[in-house]
């Protein structure tokens, strides 16, 4: 069985020209998988990290580090580009949506990078991690803007066939592109070994890489993180913000101890928690903070854990249904690999470096006036909300009508002051056809069949209540 399976797995991956050692590396996923592994963590080895040496704070590191701009020749910028935004409804590259002042994400990321060169005279390379579905649309955009660097602005990430759960053999499908999904963000280090980028980085001096999710425009360069990471020569670090209630799924740092010792550092993602400690890894109690996804890697380290043919990604079995049969798709984190270093540090940053856009709701709150483009082009929430005292916008949209971005852009002409807005609940389809503002608690109920427009309300500012239609 298990031959039948792997050689049938091996043929798939090698006709579609991938490389013999990333074959082996997933038959070796498809093995553990085999003999059991769920990708479920032990909980009495997940230990608690230290506040005093696994952690810093970037206030901290702001006071003690004052760095020459000229650091940044020693940096590269990687941006996660892979996604199609389907939680959207998108089937194409989420960063092409429009976002902000008629620019898109992918816009604003090269801005970001572009503001760098001209306020400090210095080229920190932008790089795109895209997948089989995102590159050429992705290309076609940054050529578009007249976006232009010495280096190659795309390298692409692995895929890997979907198996099917009953033998573990690749699913044949009606239309082949749904044989086959991306293997996890962790797939990034291989792929940058693979592809000669990681040795052409290395060769033209470039030391450290700063990674993050392509949607997340509050990860923007910071040359004291850099400058930290190099006088402490640290090898990996994870930014991390204090968690809320409205982060339950986010990732965690934690100590492996195994017989009392720690074996290393981990990232655990909820889908390999226990189902009985769900409830604690979602509290506020033992997991203070979650991983952001903005990781810097020194690439140097990098490339000798790997080459040293031990570097390991926590496994992440996915069930899915695709044309009603039950598939796995085997995946990695990326944040995983700190599993592989032992100098690392978890850097506690403000709120402000991690403002990612997964749904809808999060989409409005940035197309508002909550959020605010910077002249450094980074989006983070507004000084005047700030200043209120008022925290992340919470934002309920009913997922019938607003769930897909061609949905919502239809009922949301005009997006409404979201300034001093603490939480908005949209029940029922509800077109905003008018700018009006949003103030305080605010729920918007249509309880009829048919459309109800917000002008029907005869006001331009909602403060605090329930209203209906």
């Amino acid at each position: 069985m298990k031959l039948g399976a792997d050689e049938l797995i091996q043929k798939k991956m090698a006709a579609e020209g991938l490389s013999s050692a990333f074959i082996q590396d997933f038959l070796k996923k498809t093995d553990l998988v085999r003999n059991g592994e769920t990708g479920i963590v032990r909980w009495e080895e997940v230990g608690d990290l230290d506040p005093v040496t696994d952690e810093i704070s970037l206030e901290q590191i702001e006071k003690e580090n004052v760095p020459d701009p000229s650091i940044l020749k020693n940096l590269v910028v990687i941006k996660l580009n892979g996604g199609l935004g389907t939680s959207m409804g998108l089937s194409s590259p989420k960063s092409l949506i429009e976002l902000k002042d008629g620019m898109s994400f992918l816009e604003i990321v090269a801005k970001q990078s572009e503001f760098i060169q001209k306020k400090y005279n210095v080229s920190v390379p932008l790089i795109l991690m895209d997948s089989f579905n995102t590159q050429s649309e992705s290309q076609t955009e940054l050529k578009r803007i007249g976006f232009r660097q010495k280096f190659p602005t795309s390298f692409l990430q692995h895929k890997v066939p979907r198996l099917l759960k009953e033998n573990l053999t690749p699913i044949v499908c009606k239309n082949p592109d749904d044989e086959w999904c991306p293997p996890g963000h962790g797939d990034i280090w291989i792929s940058l070994l693979e592809t000669g980028f990681l040795d052409t980085l290395i060769a033209n001096g470039y030391k450290v890489a700063f990674v993050s999710n392509g949607d997340n425009l509050g990860a923007t360069v910071h040359p004291g993180i850099l400058s930290y990471m190099l006088e402490e020569k640290l090898e990996f670090c994870m930014e991390m913000t204090p968690k809320t209630l409205a982060d339950k799924k986010g990732g965690a740092i934690y100590k492996r101890i195994v017989h009392g010792k720690l074996e290393s550092y981990q990232l655990l993602e909820t889908a390999q928690v226990p189902q009985e400690h769900i409830h604690e890894f979602e509290g506020l109690g033992k997991f203070r903070t979650f991983s952001t996804n903005n990781l810097w890697i020194d690439l140097i380290a990098l490339r000798e854990k790997i080459l040293q043919g031990n570097f390991e990604l926590s496994l992440i079995v996915n069930p899915k249904t695709i044309e009603g049969k039950d598939v796995l798709q085997l995946e990695t984190a990326m944040g995983s690999a700190i599993r592989n270093f032992n100098k690392i540090k978890g850097i506690i940053i403000p709120r402000d470096r991690f403002t990612p856009v997964k749904k809808c709701e999060d989409y409005l709150a940035r197309r508002s006036d909550a959020y605010h483009l910077w002249e450094n082009y980074s989006i983070t929430m507004s000084d005047a909300r700030k200043e209120s005292g008022l925290g992340e916008v919470l934002i309920t949209l009913d997922e019938k009508y607003y769930k897909r971005i061609q949905d919502f852009n239809r009922l949301f002409p005009e997006i409404p002051s979201l300034a001093r807005c603490a939480s908005l609940i949209v029940q029922g389809e509800v077109l905003f056809d008018q700018k009006v503002s949003v103030v305080g608690e605010v729920v918007i109920r249509n309880t009829g069949s048919g459309l109800r427009r917000i002008s029907e309300l005869g006001s331009g500012v909602l403060e605090s209540g329930k209203y209906s239609f």
